[in-house]
């Protein structure tokens, strides 16, 4: 408050004018640093890389050649994923710079809540599904082993076993070579 002496009351007017100026000059400094902030994210083999502004929006992507066969899809999930890495950083740099430029009062952590709540730290990469097991046949086929005969002796015939002679008669031997639409 200030006192009744008007030399004390131009004084600290004074002093606050400065102080205003401080930290007009502080918050100007920060906006300049951070206007010059960008921060690059690369996928884990170094395929795919994105670059974001000072705001979190991308300037810069680049895909290697070893993209090329790639499934769309994969390419498009690593960008959104390192997209979302560097703003998390980005938002690391800002609250570092925020806290080392004009330290913790309430336009700065005002600041920093924005960026906060624009970039949140992304979620956990899940590890891929395994492969589908494949199907793969047998070179060659082998008919399953004859059933066990019986000990005992029955009446009844076994129809589940075929029977062919030993030597083909001539019919046969006519027909194999020729077809019976003929």
């Amino acid at each position: 408050m200030l006192g009744n002496d008007p030399s004390q009351a131009a004084d600290e007017l004074a002093r606050w004018a400065e102080n205003l100026e401080r930290t007009a000059q502080k918050y100007q400094d920060l906006q300049g640093r951070m206007e010059t902030l960008s921060v690059t994210e690369s996928s884990a083999d170094n395929r795919i890389s994105v670059t974001v502004d000072a705001n979190g929006v991308t300037t810069g992507i680049t895909l290697a050649a070893a993209t090329r066969g790639m499934d769309p899809a994969a390419v498009a999930a690593e960008l959104m994923a390192c997209t979302r890495r560097a703003q998390a950083r980005l938002r690391n740099q800002v609250t570092d710079l925020v806290h080392d430029m004009v330290g913790d009062d309430g336009a700065g952590q005002a600041i920093v809540g924005q960026y906060a709540a624009r970039f949140p730290d992304p979620e956990p990469v899940a590890p891929p599904a395994p492969a589908q097991p494949v199907y793969t046949p047998p070179a060659t086929y082998a008919p399953p082993p004859a059933p066990a005969q019986p000990s005992h002796s029955t009446r009844k015939p076994d129809r589940d076993q075929t029977f062919t002679p030993d030597e083909p008669d001539e019919d046969d031997l006519y027909y194999r070579r020729k077809s019976w639409l003929e």
